[in-house]
């Protein structure tokens, strides 16, 4: 048991003496992103179970049986609670009346360290998120990979406030009904890909050294800012319409010294005098209405043409490049995420 997997079972048992807020002060920042991914995890696993014991409640009652907590439990550490296994013993003692508790006091713990690494320099936060993400990408691909019950998309939504995303600025958004971006007025923390998403696009695309990839539609930043700082030696651009969005994203993008490799334009690309880049990726979060799918969608098919290009998708972003894919020859699209992402490559 390493020393953040330690304080955080500490800090679960010493709840009963409200110790929640005693998380030691020469915690690394490695240290303290293990404690916050494995607290964010258990929050979602509290969830999982609290499920499933109503599920497993409702069998008992058709075929007669009383399963106890403990034969309910133990084989999910095969599984699902296997990232967890550290707190086995914990979880077993604890029992099915201290679901509620487990989960609240783990989000306490989620919340405190989030609080302490703001406080700290923006080096020592760069390096939290970095590990952060490691740590979640291995989860994530343990869900893609094996079946499972535990689903993780929203589980570490809570990383945007290192990120300082404020959705809160999309509650003045006014839509214009015959504008031509799609800008999901209100849609908060919906306007950006899921860290699920971004993360298992970049385990599943090539990407060589100084590759360039072009975010269709950037939002707050979220999948720029995730790829540079898990592959700075790629360089990265995301054009978006709403100005304030563009403007918190080059801000995070500058405070994580990010700026050279990763930037984030303004732009309105219905416009017939926007002209898309040649990049290697394109990322696309179904940001368009038809007339501006079309204009985007032809430029980038004269882009694959003369060179090599994958295009990632997601939501219905990839009913439009089905068609593409197959009136030019491209190869057939891998889906993945629970065919949220559609990965489509052009032929060479």
């Amino acid at each position: 048991m390493n020393l953040s997997e330690k304080t955080q079972l500490n800090l679960l048992e010493g709840s009963q003496t409200n110790n929640l807020d005693s998380i030691p002060f020469d915690l690394t920042p490695i240290e303290m992103a293990n404690l916050y991914t494995n607290s964010a995890l258990l929050v979602t696993i509290m969830g999982f179970l609290k499920e499933q014991l109503w599920l497993q409640g409702k069998e008992d009652n058709k075929t007669g049986n009383n399963t106890s907590y403990r034969d309910f439990i133990l084989p999910l550490f095969q599984k699902e609670l296997a990232p967890v296994l550290f707190l086995k013993s914990y979880l077993l003692e604890s029992g099915a009346k201290n679901i509620k508790k487990v989960t609240k006091n783990s989000e306490k713990i989620e919340k405190k360290v989030i609080s302490l690494i703001i406080e700290k320099s923006f080096k020592n936060q760069k390096d939290f998120i970095i590990q952060s993400l490691s740590n979640m990408k291995e989860l994530f691909i343990r869900e893609e990979t094996e079946d499972q019950g535990l689903r993780l998309y929203r589980t570490f939504d809570k990383l945007d406030d290192i990120f300082n995303l404020d959705y809160e600025q999309d509650k003045t958004l006014i839509v214009d009904p015959l504008n031509k971006e799609r800008l999901y007025e209100g849609a908060g923390v919906g306007v950006q890909s899921g860290y699920s998403t971004i993360l298992l696009a970049l385990e599943n695309i090539d990407l060589s050294e100084k590759s360039r990839i072009i975010d269709l539609g950037s939002g707050y930043g979220r999948v720029g800012l995730v790829c540079s700082l898990l592959r700075p030696d790629i360089n990265f651009i995301g054009y978006e319409y709403v100005p304030h969005r563009v403007k918190l994203s080059n801000k995070t993008s500058e405070s994580l010294d990010l700026e050279k490799t990763l930037k984030f334009i303004t732009q309105d690309l219905s416009l017939d005098t926007f002209k898309i880049p040649d990049a290697d990726v394109y990322y696309l979060y179904d940001p368009f209405t038809k007339d501006t799918y079309e204009s985007v969608l032809k430029q980038i098919v004269e882009i694959s043409k003369r060179k090599k290009i994958t295009v990632v998708t997601k939501g219905n972003a990839s009913n439009w490049l089905n068609e593409i894919a197959n009136d030019n020859n491209w190869s057939k699209p891998v889906y993945i995420d629970d065919g949220n992402l559609c990965i489509f490559k052009s032929c060479d």
